[in-house]
């Protein structure tokens, strides 16, 4: 059964936009973390996001508070910088849903 902290339905409407989809892939890549000052940040800069996906960092901002709200996605404030990182256990959790759901109606 999924945890009862998972909005469901937030995580479902978040992943049903392409951008959303790969701005999670992108922070499922740990290659792709940020080093300030040669120490490793845990998450991806907006910046370093939107240069990867080719948009508008307000875009890219704007697409990370849903999936934040959904609770897909962490966040980190180290200065003036944010980094955004998965949240693996909450997807972990909806897979496990989708896998019980599965099982349900292969009976």
């Amino acid at each position: 059964m999924i945890d009862v902290t998972v909005d469901i339905d937030a995580a479902f409407k978040a992943l049903a936009d392409p951008i959303r989809r790969s701005l999670l892939e992108a922070l499922t890549k740990t290659e792709f973390y940020c080093h300030i000052d040669g120490e490793e940040v845990n998450g991806i800069c907006v910046q370093d996001l939107s240069d990867m996906l080719e948009l508008p960092q307000s875009t890219v901002s704007r697409h990370l508070a849903i999936l934040r709200h959904a609770g897909l996605v962490g966040h980190l404030q180290k200065g003036v910088w944010h980094y955004y990182f998965c949240h693996t256990n909450v997807v972990r959790d909806i897979q496990a849903w989708l896998v019980s759901l599965m099982k349900q109606t292969a009976q």
